[in-house]
């Protein structure tokens, strides 16, 4: 198995086959829900063994501000510009729609 580890010998990533680049080679035991449970971090290599990281915290995803982003935003503007110009140039017609 390989193990990438991060300078605090948490395990960040594993490969049961291939090589990953900057990995070392682990022989040793593996718990039994290694793989179910895994997740960056959340197991250490600590003596040669791999053991639950004590310090690992759940990371949390980022909270969005609530509101439209600056694109949403300009692309709202540009929406609203259009459905302006299209009304003027229907009246300019006439009030045709199609010809």
């Amino acid at each position: 198995m390989q193990l990438l580890v991060d300078e605090n010998l948490e395990i960040i990533a594993f490969a049961q086959t291939g090589i990953l680049s900057g990995a070392i080679e682990y022989k040793g035991n593996v718990p039994d829900d290694f793989e179910e449970n895994f997740k960056p971090s959340f197991y250490l290599l600590k003596n040669n063994e791999i053991v639950l990281n004590p310090n690992y915290i759940e990371p949390t995803p980022p909270k969005s501000a609530g509101g439209p982003t600056t694109e949403q935003q300009m692309i709202n503007q540009l929406g609203l510009k259009y459905a302006e110009l299209s009304a003027k140039v229907d009246k300019l017609k006439g009030g045709a729609v199609n010809g």
